[in-house]
């Protein structure tokens, strides 16, 4: 995967089960890899903000978990990223029991 491609700001709604949705933003700021910091992320009607770290990298899905995490997501635990054929990323995390997912555009570079 070539990561410098993702650069840029990214966001869409994210769901969850229970039938929340919220708008996300996702702002991939340098090419990564596994063990450096994929970007920063932002949920502002959580509120819930923070960065994420690549664990690994599988074909075209990023696995990552967050750190320096603000406001009401402290349960969140493991994210990924996966790119789609049509260039948008599908977003999916997990924690706390709760499962989210959202279809990220991006929105600048």
């Amino acid at each position: 995967m070539k990561t410098d491609s993702l650069l840029g700001v990214w966001t869409g709604t994210a769901s969850q089960i229970n039938g929340w949705d919220m708008k996300m933003t996702i702002s991939i700021i340098q090419p990564f890899e596994a063990g450096s910091t994929l970007g920063i992320f932002n949920i502002p009607m959580a509120p819930c903000s923070g960065t994420f770290r690549v664990k690994y990298i599988l074909g075209e899905t990023i696995h990552m978990e967050p750190e320096n995490l603000q406001g009401d997501c402290r349960s969140l635990m493991s994210a990924t990223l996966e790119v789609l054929p049509d260039g948008s990323l599908l977003y999916m995390s997990k924690g706390g029991g709760r499962e989210a997912r959202a279809i990220l555009e991006r929105v600048s570079q």
